[in-house]
């Protein structure tokens, strides 16, 4: 996840009609564009596994194999101990917990910044003094979202201890920073004129934001919250790299202690609570506005009536919406939260020693040219992670698009197993931490940018696939009909009238999560990988403040510049 997160890029529009505005592009300029940025795509690809694979140097870890052998053979064979099992019920239990409070205070973030941040909410012209502070909020928001949650983990823990409200805070601060930016654009995507004619009409602010503005955007919150929910249970499991308690804590030390069958429990335990969340979540937001991941994870949004049943909200989505506030209350009482230790003295000491560390920033060991190496590593890595998962997402991703009917009739038996298959395979690399994933592949890789961005690959390709999956279902069926009507074989028909779409969501898709995985090599790096990351994690350790300032300055530049590097690519290939 990036700077911009859920930013919403320009929605796709056909070459040949120019945006209001904007300078007519002629064909050959468009076909120049997408030749440049395709030769940038394939420079970038070659100087990245030039970076990762140096020539003789040795890449494979023979002594690890072994390892890998023993962890592959324990598969059929999890831990069953009941004493076990009942430790990853508590984990299971705590993650879901963490993860609930986190969404709980990033929405409340996200709700108060998204009405300071939207223009619908201050009509008229604005005193210097706010406009200066909503300036002022603007660069703050993009800062704190800047940063990994692994990494605000590491600094709580530096505070508050091995408290839960690490955890809750860790997440709550960069996801209500990502939810400000999406509910301060959700409120101006709306139309104003309710909200304007109770203002002319003597209404304050609160009452018509209240009355005007929020029931007609209620839908899209709801569903971004929901949407919001599974980032952060995946993020509450990475979390647990940092000691906060949960499954992916259970997950490090079993891996650390190398007990394969407790580390197999644990996947599997991931799966089903993975699973089992994304299924109630895909329903709820199906059920409150039609939109998919997909839309959200790009910022799209469709129509907010455009496939809603017209029974209303399902019954499973009337009783999530009553039990929240609930279940709220026993995830606080479960992990024993308690606000208080932000004020106590010690914490305040603590904090202000932290803050005094920290500035000024300084270089590393080796300055400038060691810190430039380690930002070009961390490039790198999520380059190749980023080839890895457009190559996981080609070969799986076809198949996990959820069969439709057709011409023949619905679709066949053997159809819907291949496409449960592809669904499980893309979970369980998307619901394993990339942490684990590093931890795995440096069992049998030196450390390094390789094994990095293999961990990434394959985390990223998981999400990937899934997003790619549920924008390709979305597709109308109806050219490839007319040409098969035609007498067109049902390859090519599919190939001529699927394909140009498909490779735009394709593209689109990647740079987005190309963005997000430049954020994401922090936490590989954090249990030995390569990169800024890794540079992070010993400086941590270390206690070296100063340059830990340098580090997280290195990488906002890095996130800064791939991000305007993505938009313009996006902008290339569009035309």
């Amino acid at each position: 996840m990036t700077l911009q997160l859920d930013a919403p890029p320009t929605p796709p529009t056909p070459p040949a009609v120019s945006a209001p505005g904007r300078k007519p592009v002629s064909g050959r300029r468009i076909l120049l564009r997408r030749l440049t940025a395709l030769v940038t795509v394939a420079g970038l690809l070659a100087w990245a596994f030039a970076r990762a694979v140096p020539s003789g140097g040795e890449l494979v870890n023979r002594g690890g194999l072994a390892l890998l052998d023993d962890l592959a053979a324990t598969a059929l064979h999890p831990s069953l101990d009941p004493g076990f099992l009942g430790a990853v019920l508590e984990a299971t239990a705590t993650t879901l917990a963490l993860a609930l409070l986190g969404t709980a205070g990033a929405l409340v973030i996200g709700l108060v910044g998204g009405l300071v941040l939207s223009d619908a909410a201050w009509s008229g012209t604005l005193p210097w003094p706010l406009r200066a502070g909503r300036l002022v909020l603007r660069g703050a928001l993009v800062a704190v979202r800047s940063v990994h949650e692994l990494v605000w983990a590491l600094l709580f823990v530096s505070v508050l201890g091995l408290d839960p409200l690490v955890a809750v805070l860790a997440l709550a601060l960069p996801f209500g920073a990502q939810s400000a930016q999406v509910f301060g654009e959700t409120f101006d995507s709306v139309p104003d004129a309710p909200l304007r004619a109770l203002r002319a009409a003597g209404a304050k602010r609160c009452s018509a934001l209240a009355y005007a503005l929020l029931p007609g955007t209620a839908p899209l919150l709801l569903s971004y919250s929901f949407y919001r929910f599974e980032c952060a249970l995946r993020s509450a499991v990475v979390l647990g790299v940092a000691g906060v308690g949960g499954l992916g804590f259970e997950l490090t030390v079993s891996l650390q202690s190398r007990n394969w069958g407790e580390v197999w429990t644990l996947v599997a335990a991931l799966l089903a609570l993975a699973g089992a969340v994304e299924l109630w979540s895909n329903r709820v937001r199906s059920d409150v506005a039609v939109v998919t991941c997909a839309d959200w994870s790009v910022g799209h949004e469709r129509s907010r009536d455009d496939g809603r049943s017209p029974r209303g909200l399902s019954r499973s989505t009337r009783w999530s919406l009553i039990l929240a506030v609930p279940a709220l209350a026993v995830a606080w009482w479960w992990v024993g939260l308690s606000p208080a230790g932000l004020a106590s003295a010690r914490t305040q000491d603590l904090a202000g020693r932290l803050l005094g560390d920290l500035w000024p920033p300084a270089l590393p060991e080796g300055g400038l040219r060691v810190l430039t190496g380690a930002a070009l590593d961390t490039v790198a890595m999520a380059v190749l992670a980023m080839a890895v998962a457009v190559l996981i997402t080609l070969l799986v991703g076809p198949w996990a698009g959820r069969p439709r009917a057709d011409r023949r009739g619905p679709a066949s038996w053997g159809r819907r197993v291949v496409w449960w298959t592809a669904r499980l395979l893309l979970l369980g690399l998307r619901s394993v931490p990339p942490t684990v994933w590093a931890v795995v592949a440096l069992l049998g890789l030196f450390p390094g940018v390789l094994p990095g961005a293999v961990a990434l690959g394959l985390y990223t390709g998981g999400i990937l696939g899934r997003l790619v999956a549920e924008a390709w279902e979305t597709m109308d069926l109806g050219p490839r009909e007319s040409l098969r009507n035609a007498g067109v074989s049902r390859a090519l028909s599919a190939v001529v009238s699927m394909g140009p779409p498909s490779a735009n969501h394709l593209v689109t898709y990647t740079l987005y999560r190309f963005e997000i995985c430049v954020r994401d090599t922090a936490i590989v790096g954090v249990v030995g990988a390569a990169g800024l990351g890794r540079m992070l994690s010993e400086r941590l350790a270390a206690f070296d403040f100063p340059v830990v300032t340098s580090i997280l300055l290195a990488s906002l530049l890095v996130s800064l510049a791939v991000e305007v590097l993505g938009r313009r690519l996006r902008r290339a290939l569009r035309g």
